[in-house]
């Protein structure tokens, strides 16, 4: 006659966490897989815009920048402050781009004067309720914390439909209320654009 032993308390525990175990590395593992590929596609900047489409691009980018300010009552020209191109972040360390494909991040800024916080405060829900009323995913951006430039003025951002991310918030360094319309790092063909050479937009 033959005798089944019955495993004992420990070595179930054991087999159990031995099973957990492994089914953590494997969740792990697929992470970590998928976080390589996404870095990836990150690195390698996913499409190539033709010159032609890229310039569209900048295009959408002022436009969106420029309607934004105009939705608070104000010209465009008469406070815009800089418009940028580089970005300490889009670039190719790892030699990504072959040939004459470039990456820029063209960026258009505006510094818009209110007369007081109050002021300030209302021109962020007028832009808060436009870009939700236009259907875009509207994010609150946290006001700085006491001490830190622009504290107590909170912010408001939204990304458009041609993927440019608009913004109204503190300047990171002065503290100043900035409107911001950046259309993210992008790789296209031809040379570096400056926005000299191409004043788009309406």
């Amino acid at each position: 006659m033959t005798t089944i032993s019955t495993p004992s308390p420990e070595s179930v525990r054991r087999r159990r966490r031995g099973l957990l175990a492994l089914i953590v590395c494997g969740v792990m593992t697929v992470f970590l897989l998928a976080a390589a590929a996404k870095a990836f596609a990150s690195l390698a900047g996913f499409q190539v815009l033709s010159e032609l489409e890229f310039r569209a691009h900048m295009d959408h980018t002022q436009e969106a920048g420029e309607n934004t300010v105009r939705q608070l009552g104000l010209d465009p020209d008469s406070v815009v402050d800089t418009k940028e191109m580089a970005s300490s972040s889009c670039v190719d360390d790892f030699g990504m781009d072959s040939g004459d494909v470039t990456r820029d991040q063209p960026t258009l800024t505006w510094t818009p004067v209110f007369a007081d916080r109050a002021a300030y405060v209302a021109a962020v829900r007028v832009l808060r309720e436009d870009w939700s009323a236009k259907g875009l995913t509207v994010h609150d951006v946290p006001a700085p914390a006491q001490g830190e430039p622009g504290a107590g003025l909170p912010g408001v951002r939204a990304t458009d439909d041609h993927g440019v991310d608009l913004s109204m918030r503190p300047d990171w360094y002065s503290g100043e209320p900035v409107i911001r319309a950046d259309g993210g790092c992008v790789r296209h063909e031809g040379y570096e654009i400056e926005w000299t050479e191409h004043e788009g937009g309406s």
